[in-house]
Formats: C-alpha cells, sequence, structure tokens
C-alpha cells in the first residue's frame, strides 16, 4: 500500500458525533494522518512494532497504522463514545486486523501500560486555559512507554523549545519536525467560520541509544 492509497482508506472513517469541546476533539485531517504514519512507516516504526495512540479519538491514526502492519495496538481514550466510534471504524475497515486492537477508556495523565514501541498522537493542543500544558503532559507520558514517538503540537517557538526540554530530560532525541497546516472544520456552536487553519508541527523523537534495528 502506498501513502495515497492509505489516505483514500483513512478517509472513510466517521469521525466525532457529539464532540466534547473542553476535550478539545477535532478531526486530525486525512493527509496529516496518512503523512504521520507513512513517517513513521518508512523510518521503521510501524511494521511489525507495537504501537499505542494516546488520546485516539475517532480511532485514525491507529487504524493507519495497522493498516500498514502493525503487530498490536492500544487505542486509548478518556471518551466511551469515542472509543466506541473508533471501535466501529476499526470493525469496518481493519477486518482479520482489528483483533490486533485494544482498545481503553483511560486517563492518560493516570494511565499505566506496558512499554511499546512506537506511540503516535495528536493530543489537545492545550489552547483552553484549563487545558494549559495538556500537549506536554501527553508527551511526557509518551517518553516513560515508548522508544519513538510522532506526535502533533500546535506550532510556536516557545512550544518547540519546551518540548526540546521534556525530550531532553527523558532521555529522548528530537529527530526532527515539520511544520503543516491543521484546517478545523465547523464542529461547535461558537465557530463562526466553515473553515479554521493553524499551524502545526510533527515532532519525531527517539530514546537515546535505541535504533529502529533494536
Amino acid at each position: 500500500m502506498n501513502k495515497k492509497e492509505l489516505e483514500l482508506l483513512i478517509s472513510k472513517i466517521q469521525g466525532y458525533e457529539f464532540p466534547v469541546r473542553r476535550l478539545e476533539q477535532y478531526f486530525t485531517p486525512t493527509g496529516l494522518v496518512a503523512h504521520l504514519v507513512w513517517t513513521a512507516y518508512m523510518k521503521g516504526d510501524i511494521a511489525g512494532r507495537s504501537i499505542a495512540d494516546l488520546g485516539c479519538g475517532d480511532g485514525r491514526l491507529l487504524i493507519a497504522a495497522v493498516l500498514m502492519g502493525a503487530k498490536r495496538g492500544l487505542c486509548i481514550d478518556i471518551d466511551d463514545r469515542i472509543l466506541t466510534r473508533a471501535r466501529e471504524n476499526s470493525l469496518g475497515l481493519l477486518n482479520e486486523g482489528k483483533n490486533r486492537v485494544v482498545y481503553m477508556l483511560e486517563n492518560v495523565e493516570k494511565l499505566s501500560i506496558n512499554p511499546v514501541d512506537t506511540v503516535i498522537m495528536n493530543p489537545p493542543f492545550g489552547v483552553y486555559k484549563s487545558n494549559r500544558g495538556i500537549d506536554l503532559v501527553f508527551l511526557e507520558k509518551a517518553t516513560k512507554v515508548a522508544r519513538a514517538i510522532y506526535s502533533l503540537h500546535k506550532y510556536n517557538e516557545e512550544s518547540l523549545g519546551l518540548i526540546r526540554q521534556v525530550l531532553g530530560s527523558r532521555g529522548f532525541t528530537l529527530e526532527g519536525f515539520e511544520t503543516h497546516d491543521f484546517e478545523i472544520p465547523r464542529m461547535y456552536e461558537s465557530h463562526r467560520r466553515r473553515i479554521y487553519r493553524t499551524k502545526v508541527m510533527l515532532v519525531v523523537a527517539r530514546r537515546r541509544g535505541v535504533n529502529n534495528d533494536s
């Protein structure tokens, strides 16, 4: 399967029916999902690997990872309704691969799981006052359970500096980051525009001393 074929399959995923704004639930754009997972796949962090998606939402990142050959996956979210949607989405797309996914209703801040090879995630950006810094909480949790991390964050230089600090203090190296446009459709009553656009960064990090062949 190539990247374009992966994106086409992901486009069939049903998103949020009842999005919760305080949880900052938004669709991760289809093209960005495909790019993140394809990047991880090309770096050897998907096929045959154990994957966790912290704050998995409708499951599109993890479904994409399983489609690209992930050995097993953990789809973790605090919202039981969206976990149900993620499970329904996987049943529709993964066929026999659906048996490689476990769904966990958990608060990521209190999460305790066995180590995995790779974390892929689009955590809440922390744009609301009550959520400030929540993306760094997710990132710190990822450093405790994975050897490689692919994570989306709202882009600004201050945030990038904080991300470097978290990764460095946890024994990780920032392998690189890319900036992308993130389109948010009108999902909540307070939204006035049909599309909102913001700049995000895809952060790629790896535990020091660990390579793709380990």
